[in-house]
């Protein structure tokens, strides 16, 4: 048992170094799921801001071009430069004069918005006004309405154009034509971006953090256990100290599984000890006296045949005496090292009365030993048969060791009182002094 354990103490030594790369396998594990979690949800949370972002600009602008194309719709005639005003006032009577026109063109700017530029082209497809320095051309085949990213030049953005109608003719009178500027989509979009990163790389470290502390956490235990497995394959002869854990999951039930092991593997060690001591107790004197008829045929009885006689006959009796106590001791042994179960213990107590009589009898022809069966047929002792057989052997060779050869006698008689069953051996033999029986 301890070459065993020697030759597993290299690998048991190794552990720590196993341990610790567990902690980090199970904190990597845990921050590669953190990672694609977090990643997942910022990729959905990019993709959702992103697509409202634009659907709400896109939806501002075709609002603001249809404020605009509903008041140039009011025109019964073509638009032009110096129409175009009068179309986009709210029913009061303006001068046309610098300063109103200035008034009129902030106000279709507000109406349009910031990151918007604004165009109308009369019917001839000319621009005859814009909101923006730069200007887009239109396209030749407008149709009811369009709307598209477009990139010129440096810029690049949704381009929404559309033809307008005379409300009260239904001629074409103009096109008017809206453009958004995705330069502060694209700005906000990288931004967005980058913050995502960042608090996702933020995200990961802190993940790594807590994935090892809960690692370490949950490994402690383990670790507890560990160095009692370790400390106690080092040191054999140390006492067990059981390891308390109390973590309610299978670390537990692993820890209470090693318990057992240790305390039955102590009781085995503790056995084998007792086995040891009580057989060098036991033969040393029957190996004392052995050795000294041994000595003595060698010397000088092996020429008298007297002494040879007589040397011998002790000799067997010595070897019939330690072959009887081994035969005890390993009986003895072996009991305890029995862990029974409930189904072990059911035993028929006149079967083994029985077998046990035809052994005695075969051993003794001069015995006289007779079994007297009270029991009812299906009646069963709750206890482990050998167990029974050996009391009942020990009990039986006693009365016949301690019962004068004229007078060995020994009757068994089984007999039931309610939940038990009552076994007696009655012999002829000399009995317990009063003085014994106090004891």
């Amino acid at each position: 048992m301890i070459k065993f354990f020697d030759a597993k103490r290299e690998k048991t030594e190794s552990l720590p170094e196993r341990k610790r790369s567990i902690m980090l396998r199970w904190a990597f594990a845990n921050t590669i799921f953190c990672f694609i979690t977090f990643t997942i949800f910022t990729v959905l949370i990019y993709q959702l801001t992103i697509t409202t972002f634009i659907n709400a600009e896109k939806g501002d602008m075709l609002q603001a071009l249809d404020n605009v194309e509903q008041r140039l719709a009011r025109s019964e005639n073509e638009l032009t430069e110096e129409n175009l005003f009068d179309y986009l006032g709210y029913g009061q009577d303006y001068t046309a004069s610098k300063q109103w026109r200035e008034n009129e063109l902030e106000t279709l700017g507000s109406m349009i918005g910031s990151r918007k530029s604004f165009y109308v082209f009369d019917v001839n497809e000319q621009l005859i006004y814009s909101t923006r320095a730069y200007n887009f051309p239109l396209r030749k085949d407008v149709g009811d309405s369009s709307v598209a990213i477009r990139t010129f030049g440096d810029y690049s953005g949704y381009l929404a154009e559309r033809p307008v109608f005379s409300s009260k003719t239904g001629e074409l009178i103009g096109y008017v034509q809206a453009f958004y500027d995705m330069s502060y989509y694209y700005s906000v979009r990288t931004k967005l971006l980058i913050a995502l990163i960042i608090l996702e790389i933020i995200a990961l470290f802190i993940a790594q953090f807590v994935g090892y502390f809960m690692a370490s956490r949950y490994i402690k235990p383990l670790e507890r256990l560990h160095d009692a497995i370790t400390t106690r394959a080092n040191n054999l002869s140390m006492d067990f100290k059981p390891v308390l854990i109390q973590t309610g999951d299978e670390i537990e039930e692993l820890a209470t599984v090693y318990n057992d092991m240790m305390i039955k593997l102590n009781d085995y060690v503790d056995q084998q000890k007792r086995f040891v001591s009580d057989v060098s107790h036991e033969l040393r004197t029957p190996l004392a006296v052995l050795d000294g008829h041994l000595n003595l045929l060698n010397r000088w009885g092996k020429n008298d045949p007297e002494v040879l006689d007589e040397s011998l006959i002790a000799s067997i009796e010595e070897v019939k005496t330690m072959r009887t106590m081994l035969e005890e001791m390993l009986a003895l042994a072996r009991l305890e090292s029995i862990d029974f179960q409930d189904e072990d213990l059911i035993c028929d107590p006149t079967e083994v009365s029985n077998f046990l009589m035809k052994n005695f009898l075969l051993i003794h022809p001069d015995l006289k030993m007779s079994v007297k069966n009270d029991l009812s047929p299906d009646s069963l002792a709750h206890i482990y048969p050998n167990h029974y057989e050996q009391g009942l052997k020990i009990l039986i060779d006693n009365a016949i060791k301690y019962s004068p050869k004229d007078r060995q006698e020994v009757n068994l008689h089984l007999a039931e009182d309610e939940d038990y069953i009552i076994t007696t051996v009655e012999d002829r033999g000399y009995g317990i002094s009063e003085d014994d029986l106090k004891h």
